[in-house]
């Protein structure tokens, strides 16, 4: 076949060679014809310019002619040839098409042949593929299956792990709220227990002696004080010096143990006046009385002496005894754990301080047994050489009468001193004794927890493997290189801390000490001489910017709270900005803090507080409350907002954090803000539900909204009357729209005084579940509101108060959710109460009722008329089997006090403090902008 296309490319060659060969020709022919043609006709030209003869003309036009015909002739030809060849070139292309389209084919075939078995072979490769790709698959769902439902326990876990832990910081959150209601609670119990001991002090009555004192006393449930507790008490006198009257008046037992200090010092004074008149009488007598060793005053001292100290001495033994168990108890243990060196090295440790201790106790003693007889001694020396002089100078005595007096007072005087500074030192030495022994047992304690835990570990080590063994070790050792890192961190903050605080002193010193050679500097200026000039001129002070600061002097701060607190009233600040005092006083701590006068601040915020307390504590009406709930809350706002923290600063304009707080850090006074923030909302609260509560049960139990439903009463129940028809001005006379019109008025208070909204929202929230506690517990103590058309009225009248959340934007407050207990219980006096289906149905309905709750609604359920069955008992058991699963608290009723713990959150202001504006009325003259 490629012998044959050859040929037939050969041949073609020679055609095509062959053809360019006749052109070549032709061309030359045509070239030559041309030229004779063009030849003759000059010749005819010439001869008929030569007028030539006329034979010629014709031979050889005739001759033209014919070379015409030649010429035609010849190109007649050359198409034909064109032609001939062009058809042997399309015969040999359509050859060689076919020739190569034949061999196409084959090739094809063979193409298709081959890949014919390649694809029955990937086939079955993609085959075994696929069945590999579905058991991969099958494996895959089986495994995203498995990690699907782990996911799922997981993030129900991570759930339930989020809702324990929101929980818990709730239950922490209401533990702290409720600590600070107890320690206002206590603080107002103490601010009238002072009042009154300053009014009994005025009015003097009748004052217990110390006989029915004691026995007051002995009922109270206060521990009491023996006598002997003298360092107690001075222990006692020394926390009040360092906690200061107010703090120390809280603790009932510190004051017990203070009173009791004073009735043994009013004792301990009148028994020393009767010795010192006994005294004055044996200086009179000049007998035998005054010969006498021992009067019956020092025999009397001598008695309480040793009173005293056998009493010491006995404690002192029961100490020893105690010390010589503690030391057994601490042997054997000891002995029993001595596998670790090391526990019996701080054992050994711990007897040796004890044995010091002792020792010097022991010297202790010596010396104040050594003092006191040098005393005793001293003083009947003096005694004696007193007598021998009297006896002597009997005639002198008269005249030095006085001189005798005062030097036997003075004796007694150091006697008695003498005796105190011995109990003194036997009383710190007991009570240090009792210290180390303290120390002693702590120190045991955790020495018992160390040998427990070390013999733990060494049981646990022991019984697992050896690689077990390392790794275990590796852990300890990364968890106490923790803890190590932990607490160098902490010191790390502490010096840090120390740092800045150090740093800032020094800056504060620094312009100190530049403010006093300015300060010279101005001073070594005014006493030169200043040139006067010929004509007066006039100096004018230039305008500054307004930084949003207020001065004012130390001596205005009073006139200060006085009007910005004491004076004021939400109605005078009602048309200007919202929280305008609070904006006022945090411009005052911005001038405090740009002049560094660290006293200037805390005097400000301290009184600041302290007055809040004391309007609140005078008016405690919801106005006044919520006023300085706003007010307060945002001080709080802006002691962050302009703190310098850059938690606080992602909100704040340029001009905002230009104003931050130079020099303080105020965090401590911020947490004072949010407790006291807290406790007027906790007032507020108990404020708002003390106006609303007589209202609760007449407007959504008893009150008629519905006018069908009028008519409509239980049997037994339709001849009374409700509030609404026995005296419409009445007290207990209250509609839906009166006490929805009182949620309205609390809440355009609110919004008036620019409280927060979030505030707001919980406020609402606390108020709706006051009225849900209040409503569900009347329903479920009165047998007459248990009935299908008190059902239809409470559920319009929920619908409403829902209606009126979503009108004001509180729908989302949660308050909602606190009036479902209510709503259920409505539709359980709605549905039917007969079949299985329907007590599946008030099971599944009823999620926030607890089981005893809805049983009670049930049983107390009265039917409208005679045709109306009563729930039967079958039907109540049925529920309660049903019920069984749940684990609902046993108690019936709500608990109407509960409060839910209130949370501020930040909210910056968007008001600049250089663009406030403070009106003339309030009298704020005195203050200077800056």
């Amino acid at each position: 076949m490629e012998n044959k296309i050859v040929q037939l490319q050969r041949k073609m060659d020679d055609q095509s060679k062959e053809y360019r060969t006749q052109n070549e020709q032709l061309v030359l022919v045509n070239t030559s014809l041309g030229a004779e043609v063009n030849k003759l006709q000059k010749q005819l030209e010439q001869v008929r310019s030569q007028q030539g003869e006329g034979g010629q003309l014709t031979s050889l036009q005739e001759e033209l002619e014919r070379l015409r015909e030649e010429l035609q002739e010849a190109s007649a030809q050359r198409k034909k040839l064109e032609e001939e060849h062009s058809n042997e070139k399309l015969g040999l292309q359509q050859r060689e098409e076919l020739q190569e389209a034949s061999a196409q084919r084959k090739k094809l075939e063979e193409e298709h042949s081959n890949e014919k078995l390649g694809l029955q072979q990937r086939v079955e490769e993609l085959e075994r593929e696929n069945t590999l790709l579905k058991s991969e698959k099958e494996e895959m769902n089986r495994r995203i299956l498995q990690q699907s439902k782990s996911i799922e326990e997981d993030d129900s876990s991570l759930a339930q792990r989020e809702s324990s832990l929101q929980a818990e910081l709730d239950q922490e959150r209401q533990r702290y709220q409720n600590l600070l209601k107890e320690f206002s609670r206590l603080e107002q119990r103490y601010e009238n227990l002072k009042e009154e001991v300053s009014l009994a002090k005025f009015h003097p009555g009748h004052r217990r002696n110390p006989s029915n004192q004691s026995s007051l006393e002995s009922d109270s449930n206060y521990p009491s004080v023996s006598t002997s507790e003298v360092g107690d008490t001075e222990d006692a006198v020394q926390l009040v010096e360092e906690l200061g009257v107010e703090k120390a008046a809280m603790d009932i037992s510190l004051f017990m143990k203070l009173q009791k200090r004073v009735r043994e010092l009013e004792l301990e004074r009148k028994r020393l006046q009767v010795s010192v008149d006994k005294m004055e009488e044996l200086a009179r007598s000049k007998g035998s009385e005054a010969k006498s060793p021992a009067s019956e005053q020092e025999t009397a001292d001598l008695a309480y002496n040793n009173l005293k100290r056998q009493e010491l001495e006995s404690e002192n033994k029961k100490l020893k005894n105690d010390l010589n168990e503690l030391r057994k108890a601490v042997s054997e243990r000891a002995s029993q754990n001595n596998s670790s060196s090391e526990l019996q090295g701080s054992y050994n440790l711990l007897l040796s301080q004890l044995k010091a201790a002792n020792e010097e106790l022991d010297a202790r003693k010596e010396e104040v047994l050594i003092l006191r007889t040098q005393i005793v001694s001293t003083a009947q020396l003096m005694e004696r050489n007193e007598h021998i002089q009297e006896s002597n100078n009997v005639p002198e005595l008269n005249s030095k009468e006085p001189v005798d007096k005062e030097e036997a007072l003075r004796a007694y005087h150091g006697l008695c001193e003498s005796k105190k500074l011995l109990e003194a030192q036997l009383q710190s030495q007991s009570r240090q004794h009792k210290d180390e022994l303290e120390a002693l047992h702590t120190q045991i304690e955790l020495l018992k927890d160390d040998i427990l835990k070390k013999q733990e570990i060494l049981n646990y080590t022991s019984s697992l493997s050896p690689e077990a063994q390392v790794e275990y070790s590796i852990q300890q050792e990364i968890t106490r290189l923790t803890n190590d890192n932990l607490d160098l961190k902490e010191l790390v903050e502490k010096l840090e801390k120390n740092e800045r605080k150090l740093k800032k002193q020094l800056r504060i010193y620094m312009k100190k000490v530049q403010e006093l050679e300015v300060s010279q500097a101005d001073a070594a200026q005014t006493n030169r001489p200043r040139p006067e000039l010929c004509r007066q001129v006039t100096v004018q002070r230039k305008e500054k910017d307004f930084e949003g600061m207020l001065e004012y002097y130390k001596e205005d701060e009073a006139r200060l709270l006085k009007t910005l607190i004491t004076d004021i009233r939400p109605s005078t600040v009602s048309a200007t900005v919202p929280c305008l005092p609070a904006y006022i006083l945090f411009m005052c701590i911005r001038h405090a803090d740009y002049v560094n006068d660290d006293q200037k601040v805390e005097s400000l915020l301290t009184s600041t507080i302290n007055g809040i307390k004391k309007v609140l504590k005078k008016n405690e009406d919801f106005e006044t409350t919520s006023f300085w709930l706003a007010n307060t809350s945002r001080l709080l706002h802006c002691l962050k907002q302009y703190s310098g923290d850059e938690v606080f600063m992602t909100q704040n304009s340029a001009k905002q954090n230009e104003h931050c707080l130079k020099n303080f850090d105020l965090t401590e006074y911020r947490q004072v803000l949010s407790d006291l923030s807290i406790q007027i909302y906790q007032q507020l609260i108990k404020v708002a539900e003390g106006i609303i509560q007589p209202m609760i049960v007449s407007a959504m139990l008893e009150s008629e909204s519905i006018p069908s439903l009028a008519g409509v009463k239980p049997m037994g129940y339709r001849n009374r009357s409700s509030s609404m028809d026995t005296d419409s001005g009445g007290p207990s006379s209250y509609t839906l729209e009166a006490l929805i019109r009182q949620l309205g008025q609390f809440h355009s208070i609110m919004r008036e005084h620019g409280l927060d909204p979030e505030i707001v929202g919980q406020v609402v929230r606390q108020l709706f579940h006051c009225i849900n506690a209040v409503t569900l517990n009347n329903l479920l103590l009165r047998k007459d509101v248990c009935s299908w058309s008190t059902g239809m009225q409470l559920r319009y009248n929920t619908s409403q108060m829902e209606e009126w959340l979503r009108a004001n934007n509180l729908y989302q407050s949660k308050a909602a959710a606190t009036l479902e207990p209510i709503i259920q219980a409505a539709q359980l006096l709605q549905v039917k109460k007969k079949t299985t289906q329907d007590a599946e149905a008030i099971c599944s309905l009823c999620s926030a009722l607890s089981t005893q709750q809805i049983v009670k609604i049930l049983n107390l359920y009265t039917p409208l008329n005679e045709f109306e069955e009563r729930v039967t008992v079958s039907f109540i058991r049925n529920i309660q089997n049903r019920l069984q699963v749940r684990n609902d608290p046993p108690q019936l009723l709500v608990d109407t006090k509960q409060t839910f713990p209130v949370l501020f959150p930040y909210t910056p202001s968007a008001l600049s403090l250089e663009t406030l504006h403070i009106p003339a009325s309030l009298g704020l003259d005195f203050l200077i902008r800056v």
